[in-house]
């Protein structure tokens, strides 16, 4: 009887441990699978990534107009057979919902990137359609990388069509002995540190014909001289071509966004009745004549209110701001159709949040250019696009976070013994209202990722 009894217990511990081993493999076999399917689903992303920069997989159309619903590519992950099925639909704001399944074995798991197709104009921290010219010392400028993790971006600090001209070379370029007090950016927390990080040598990009120019005599120098003239250079990136144009501008996106926008009709409705501008207190959009706006702007000085506006505001027209006049917009942007011009002592600031981090700071289309004079400050968040010249002059101070844009085709940025700070932002590259100019080949950035039921 006892040798039955440890037979049955045995033959009882061997079953359990039987049917254990075989929900452990079970087990370890769905696991299997499952991160096989995940690597098949992330395998489809990548692909399409690679079509969005290349041409589509029939061989010949352009990549950046594959639309899939339900492309189909196999894969072998390990000893299985995988498949993946990837389709992009289109945003609103221009983006793109990449979403590949990964199918193994009957088991699936699905993959999400919202992704943006940019301009390769956006990867550059200055960017000016012909020539930068830095004259009048004390002029500083200083491009530098924003976020954590990013330090080799942007890959090129500055890139112009028909060169860079250093009036004198007491002029300074990323010199790493200049300590620039900078304000917050959009995705700093509170208490971070308010000085900007040491400044590294300052990569151009030229196009085949321009040129880097010494002295008011404009002297063609080799970048060792520039060196050793104490201009902190790195190297220069010539192309056999010239630089890709600048991004389209998507004017009625913005205006829509601006007609939309009801977050200033309290603002419109204190203004008219301190005012006696009935017309203005009844305005509920956001889209101002350039009258409109100054009758906004003198109510903010006459009456002490803060001068804040808020989201996507839209001028027909320039913007100026008088002597020590003050402007903040916060979650938005100011998009003008003529001029903006800063006053002797005016401050603009357009300020985002994380949240709003990829909306332009300031956008100035047409012939309009950005004209700061002496003791103007300019604080923004997000791209700086202008069409024609950025002028800074004697005293100005520059904080960007983003990019600056510049299209002017005589001289795009000219630095009259102004301090400029760009800290480079990738997020520029999902601005929205910004599509590709046809026949140029775009970049993917990718803004989300995530695993989805």
């Amino acid at each position: 009887m006892a040798v039955l009894v440890v037979l049955l217990l045995a033959t009882g511990l061997a079953a359990s441990f039987v049917w254990l081993f075989q929900r452990q493999q079970a087990r370890a076999g769905a696991r299997y699978r499952s991160a096989a399917a995940l690597a098949a689903a992330e395998a489809g992303i990548h692909r399409a990534l690679a079509v969005l920069e290349s041409v589509a997989p029939d061989g010949w159309s352009p990549g950046h107009l594959w639309r899939p619903s339900g492309h189909v590519e196999y894969h072998r992950v390990g000893a299985l057979d995988a498949r993946s099925v990837v389709s992009i639909a289109e945003e609103d704001d221009g983006a793109l919902l990449v979403t590949a399944t990964g199918e193994v074995a009957g088991t699936a798991r699905r993959v999400r990137a919202r992704v943006y197709l940019a301009s390769p104009a956006l990867l550059v921290g200055l960017y000016a359609t012909s020539l930068v010219r830095l004259e009048e010392p004390p002029a500083a400028t200083v491009v530098l990388p924003y976020g954590h993790g990013i330090g080799d971006r942007p890959w090129v600090h500055v890139a112009a069509g028909d060169g860079v001209w250093f009036a004198t070379g007491s002029v300074s370029i990323n010199d790493p002995s200049v300590r620039l007090p900078i304000g917050p950016g959009p995705a700093d927390p509170p208490g971070a540190p308010r000085d900007a990080p040491r400044a590294g040598p300052v990569r151009l990009l030229l196009a085949r014909r321009a040129q880097v120019l010494l002295g008011w005599d404009r002297q063609p120098v080799e970048l060792a001289f520039l060196r050793a003239a104490g201009i902190h250079v790195d190297g220069v990136v010539y192309r056999d071509e010239t630089l890709p144009p600048l991004p389209q501008v998507d004017r009625a996106y913005y205006r829509a966004r601006a007609a939309a926008n009801s977050l200033n009709a309290p603002v419109h409705r204190a203004a008219g009745e301190f005012l006696g501008d009935r017309a203005l207190a009844d305005k509920p959009d956001s889209v101002y004549t350039p009258a409109e706006l100054r009758q906004v702007l003198r109510y903010f000085r006459e009456s002490g209110a803060p001068p804040r506006l808020a989201g996507v505001v839209y001028v027909r027209g320039g913007l100026e701001l008088v002597d020590r006049a003050r402007l903040v917009i916060v979650d938005g942007a100011l998009v003008a159709e003529s001029t903006v011009h800063l006053i002797e002592g005016a401050t603009l600031e357009i300020l985002h949040s994380p949240a709003t981090r990829t909306w332009p700071g300031l956008v100035v289309l047409d012939d309009g250019a950005l004209v700061l004079a002496q003791g103007a400050r300019l604080r923004v968040h997000g791209l700086v696009y202008v069409s024609r010249l950025v002028d800074a002059g004697d005293g100005v101070t520059v904080d960007v976070v983003g990019a600056v844009l510049a299209g002017d085709p005589r001289h795009s940025v000219r630095n009259r013994a102004a301090t400029v700070v760009i800290r480079y932002d990738p997020a520029v590259m999902g601005t929205p209202g910004l599509p590709v100019t046809p026949g140029t080949v775009p970049v993917v950035w990718v803004a989300a990722w995530e695993e989805i039921p």
